[in-house]
C-alpha cells in the first residue's frame, strides 16, 4: 500500500502546477514594462453642448466613423489623452466627460445614476448625429456603454472594453479583490460613505494613486483631483452605482445594481457586436475569473493582456492599447 503522504503531496503538486499552468495561460508571455514618457498633457480644445439642463463636456479629433471613449470612476475624458492622438487617423475621437465629472455640470439633484448617464449618452448622440458608432469603455463608462450596445446594437460597430463588470452579480462579486470588497463593506452605509467620499475627499486625493499602477506626476494627480476640490461635487460619488450593495449578499439579493448587471450581463452574451477586452494584471475589477468567464460567454471575441495593471490601465499601457484597438478596429 502507498504512503498516504506520499500520495497528499503529489496531488498538492499536481493542483499547484495545473493553477500555474492556468495563470500562464491567462497571464502569457513576460508582462510589458509600464510605458516610458507619457504626457501629462491635455493639449484638446474644450467643446461643450447643452442636454436640456445639462451641460457636457467634451473633446473631439479626427474625422471619420465615430469613436466614443467613456471613462470610468473617478475619472474623466484625460484617463484618454494619451490614446485620443494614437487612435485618431480616419476616425473621429469624442472623449466626454460624464455628468458631475471632469467639466460637466452636476445635476442638482445630485442624481448620477447609470440610467441618468446612459440617457444623457442617448442625447448625446442624437444631438451630435453620431452614426455607426465603435465604442472605448471603462468601469461606469463601460456600463453606460454596454447599456447602449444592447439597446442600440443597430448603431453600434463593435466594443472595445477594460475593467468593465460584465458578468452576472455573484460572479463579479466572487472575484473582486479582498481590497475593494472591504471598501464596499465600509460605505454600504451611508454615512461612511459620506465621510469617505465627501469630508476626507478619498476620491480626489488617495484614489487616482491607488488605480494606477504607475505612480502618477504632481500634475496628473491635480487633474483628476480639481474636480473634487469642490465640497458639493464630490456627492457624485453618493448618487451614482452603488456597488457596495453587492457586499449585502455576495451579489444573490436583487438591489438596483444587481439589476443593472443582470441586464448587462445576459446581454452582453447574447450580442454578436464584435467584442475586444483588455486586461491587466492584477486589474481591479477583471481579475483571472473576468478573462475565464470572457472567453466562455463572448462569442465575436478577442483578448489584449496588457501587462500589469490595476484600473487606468490607458495611464500605464497607452500606446499599446491604442496599437491593439487599431488593428482590431480595421478588422471590423
Amino acid at each position: 500500500m502507498q504512503n498516504p503522504l506520499r500520495l497528499w503531496k503529489l496531488l498538492i503538486l499536481t493542483l499547484l502546477f495545473s493553477i500555474m499552468m492556468s495563470a500562464q495561460d491567462i497571464y502569457p508571455g513576460k508582462a510589458a514594462k509600464i510605458e516610458s514618457s507619457i504626457s501629462a498633457e491635455f493639449p484638446y480644445q474644450s467643446r461643450f453642448i447643452n442636454l436640456g439642463k445639462d451641460t457636457i463636456h467634451y473633446v473631439e479629433s479626427g474625422k471619420g466613423d465615430p469613436v466614443l471613449l467613456l471613462h470610468g470612476l473617478p475619472a474623466s475624458s484625460y484617463l484618454w489623452r494619451n490614446v485620443i492622438p494614437n487612435i485618431n487617423a480616419d476616425k473621429q475621437v469624442i472623449a466626454l466627460d460624464f455628468l458631475g465629472f471632469g467639466k460637466s455640470s452636476f445635476p442638482k439633484d445630485q442624481n448620477v445614476s447609470v440610467e441618468v448617464q446612459y440617457q444623457m449618452l442617448v442625447d448625446f448622440i442624437e444631438a451630435k448625429n453620431l452614426k455607426n458608432i465603435t465604442l472605448f469603455i471603462q468601469d461606469i463608462g463601460s456600463l453606460v456603454g454596454m447599456l447602449y450596445t444592447i439597446r442600440h446594437p443597430e448603431n453600434v460597430k463593435g466594443v472595445a472594453l477594460f475593467e468593465a463588470p460584465f458578468m452576472p452579480p455573484p460572479y463579479f462579486y466572487k472575484q473582486l479583490p479582498g481590497s475593494f470588497k472591504l471598501v464596499m463593506k465600509y460605505t454600504r452605509k451611508s454615512k461612511r460613505a459620506e465621510r469617505l467620499y465627501v469630508k476626507w475627499n478619498f476620491v480626489g486625493t488617495i484614489f487616482p494613486n491607488f488605480l494606477s499602477q504607475r505612480k502618477l506626476t504632481k500634475t496628473e494627480r491635480a487633474v483628476y483631483a480639481e474636480p473634487f476640490k469642490e465640497r458639493e461635487r464630490r456627492y457624485v460619488m453618493l448618487g451614482g452605482p452603488d456597488p457596495s450593495q453587492l457586499s449585502f449578499d455576495k451579489g444573490n439579493g436583487n438591489s438596483d445594481f444587481e439589476m443593472l448587471l443582470g441586464e448587462v450581463s445576459r446581454g452582453m452574451k447574447e450580442t454578436e457586436k464584435p467584442i475586444l477586452f483588455f486586461y491587466a494584471k492584477k486589474g481591479l475589477l477583471n481579475r483571472k475569473d473576468a478573462v475565464l468567464y470572457a472567453r466562455e460567454h463572448f462569442k465575436n471575441y478577442q483578448e489584449i493582456f496588457v501587462g500589469k495593471g490595476k484600473h487606468y490601465l490607458t495611464e500605464s499601457h497607452p500606446r499599446l492599447m491604442s496599437s491593439a484597438f487599431n488593428s482590431w478596429y480595421e478588422s471590423l
